[in-house]
């Protein structure tokens, strides 16, 4: 629990900094971006910190691919 504790307060202080700096550049663009990147590492940084059970990459596109796959072996064979 100290871990989340943790993530989230270097999160909040790189959110600080970075904001400051890109907002000075006016990089509007890159602000935004900037959030959601640090949003999706801070909490998938928090769920390995409390031992969450996370979804493995792999197996989401073996579940998308693997439907074509049994297409593709039907019309060859």
């Amino acid at each position: 629990m100290i871990w989340s504790l943790i993530i989230v307060l270097v999160s909040l202080w790189a959110l600080k900094v970075q904001i400051s700096l890109l907002k000075a550049k006016k990089q509007h663009r890159e602000i935004w971006f900037f959030i959601l990147s640090l949003s999706i590492s801070a909490l998938m940084s928090i769920a390995v910190s409390l031992k969450l059970p996370l979804l493995n990459p792999l197996d989401v596109i073996t579940y998308v691919f693997s439907p074509m796959g049994k297409m593709i072996t039907t019309l060859l064979t």
